[in-house]
């Protein structure tokens, strides 16, 4: 019962993706163009986050280490 749930609501949320973008109203080749752009635009924001935040993390974390570590 609960997998239909999910099922159901993901497909709602597709669905309103698809209201959202109008790619309901797209015919096919206008969706390959559309897809094309937004995909890869999209993986390179999540990499560009990924490694932002990563070397963030990595510079709070040496700066709390020199603030707080041992000094002999």
């Amino acid at each position: 019962m609960a997998v239909k749930r999910l099922m159901t609501y993901l497909y709602w949320l597709y669905y309103q993706y698809k209201l959202i973008t109008c790619s309901e109203l797209m015919v096919p080749c206008e969706k390959l163009f559309f897809y094309t752009v937004i995909v890869p635009m999209l993986a390179a924001i999540v990499y560009t986050v990924y490694i932002f935040i990563t070397m963030q993390i990595s510079l709070a974390f040496r700066f709390f280490l020199l603030v707080f570590g041992n000094h002999g």
